[in-house]
């Protein structure tokens, strides 16, 4: 019979790279073999499929996550910091983007434990910390204004949406584009780099998305970017669209960039009561506006036929509904 431990490691990331995200936490239990291949950096991550949901978690060492296909709450041990202790700000080719309780940035793979710290926060523009008599720290002082904010509010004001332009699984050749401070500014960080890069621009953003090799911006006032960082300088230009303008009185409106299917870039407008329950759906409205990239024109889209969208903290994403009909 044979001895399923002693397959070469190369043959079993191959054989990872096929399982679901079920069956690829379970594989970590057969034996060390197994478990060595979950957390070697050089096999690809697993094969698309039907997102997770992060949820908080019950302790300090785990992070919780429902399956929508078997509608089930899974709880992953976390290597330390603990994660529970964090928040998250993105989510990208099965990485999570965190911040930590002192503001401490990490890339973080919950699937195989591996962990990548990304520049501090102090290398932004206008941004010093404060400490007490024992050298810790207890406060931040933020943009020209200076204002004062504590560790929480920086994670409730400060941190808005961080995209990757790629998973850090192999070569670790990666951009990462964030949304900070009071006035949604955008910095961006190569991998290895020691500190941020912020872009100036008299606008305030609202998402944030990686297609067709360039990051996309769009912001309060409906303006969509494209941003080339290379390694010379930051190619900018904008697409001079018609994106229509709807407000509907009682609502807070957001703006969000999605790729479709066919890979044409969205935009929708989601539309929330401002007096009303987030958790029901009846308090929350969307429009989405599919771009001509030829033309540089918005249409309207009526039917998302057989597309699900994610929205939110994650790069948004689009989902076929005949793949994964749950």
């Amino acid at each position: 019979m044979a001895n399923w431990s002693e397959l070469p490691v190369e043959l079993l990331g191959m054989i990872h790279d096929e399982l679901s995200i079920f069956d690829y936490i379970r594989s970590k239990a057969i034996c060390k073999q197994w478990n060595l291949v979950c957390k070697f950096e050089h096999h690809r991550p697993p094969k698309p499929q039907a997102p997770w949901l992060m949820l908080p978690g019950d302790n300090d060492s785990t992070a919780k996550f429902f399956s929508i296909v078997e509608k089930k709450v899974y709880n992953i041990p976390c290597p330390e910091p603990m994660i529970r202790r964090r928040i998250c700000i993105g989510s990208c080719y099965g990485w999570l983007t965190t911040v930590d309780s002192l503001c401490n940035m990490y890339l973080l793979n919950p699937l195989t434990g591996a962990q990548i710290p990304l520049p501090s926060v102090t290398t932004l523009p206008f941004v010093k910390t404060v400490h007490d008599p024992q050298g810790q720290i207890v406060n931040f002082i933020v943009g020209q204004e200076r204002n004062e904010l504590s560790c929480w509010s920086m994670h409730a004001l400060f941190f808005s949406k961080a995209v990757l332009s790629a998973a850090p699984d192999a070569d670790n050749d990666f951009t990462i584009m964030m949304i900070y401070g009071l006035w949604k500014n955008l910095a961006f960080a190569r991998a290895g780099d020691k500190a941020w890069q912020s872009i100036s621009s008299p606008y305030w953003y609202t998402d944030i998305i990686h297609h067709n090799a360039k990051f996309y911006t769009i912001n309060y006032q409906r303006m969509v970017e494209v941003w080339g960082l290379d390694e010379l300088a930051i190619r900018h230009s904008v697409i001079n669209s018609d994106l229509p303008s709807h407000i509907l009185l009682g609502c807070i409106c957001t703006y969000y960039l999605v790729e479709s299917l066919h890979g044409n870039l969205m935009s929708v407008y989601k539309f929330q009561n401002e007096w009303g329950r987030t958790d029901n759906p009846k308090n929350i409205m969307c429009m989405v506006f599919s771009l001509d990239e030829q033309a540089l024109t918005w249409t309207r889209v009526e039917s998302l036929h057989e597309q699900t969208l994610f929205l939110g903290k994650n790069q948004s994403m689009c989902l076929s509904t005949v793949d994964f009909p749950e």
